[in-house]
């Protein structure tokens, strides 16, 4: 068993963590609108289409950072900004929230994990995740124990 150090995330953190994610997962389709329409700007034609499409391959890529943005910045989610501590076991992982509650999760039910460069994503479900950065772990074995005995556990 090891406990982690608190983590305290910010909606920066949030943020940046959520554009990582759509980032990883959908770089293609933005490089893609971005070329379309730097190509569409680039045959010089003034009609309605190329307006259309060169102002979509803009603002999309915005909207997306927008949308990201409020989300994390929103005062409806304030529960993930919660300063937390993990208690990790074997078996489970027990979330200990600075309000008093605390919920526990079976390794089982994890479904995939993912690795950014400093942090952790664990997923229990295509969209919800437990959050734990490098940085959570008191020293390197604590850290070499979750991948050994946790992370080896879950399908990436």
């Amino acid at each position: 068993m090891i406990k982690t150090n608190k983590i305290k995330l910010t909606p920066n953190t949030v943020f940046t963590t959520l554009l990582k994610i759509y980032w990883r997962k959908r770089w293609w389709f933005i490089i893609l609108m971005l070329l379309m329409g730097m190509l569409v700007f680039t045959t010089g034609q003034g009609d309605a289409n190329s307006v259309f499409i060169i102002s979509f391959s803009i603002l999309y890529p915005l909207l997306i950072v927008f949308q990201y943005w409020r989300f994390a910045n929103s005062k409806e989610n304030k529960s993930y900004l919660i300063e937390r501590e993990y208690e990790i076991f074997n078996d489970r992982i027990i979330a200990i929230l600075s309000d008093g509650t605390s919920s526990t999760i079976l390794t089982e039910h994890f479904v995939k994990y993912v690795k950014l460069k400093n942090d952790y994503l664990l997923y229990l479900s295509k969209i919800q995740f437990i959050y734990v950065p490098n940085e959570a772990f008191k020293t390197e074995s604590d850290r070499s124990w979750f991948k050994e005995n946790i992370i080896s556990k879950i399908n990436s």
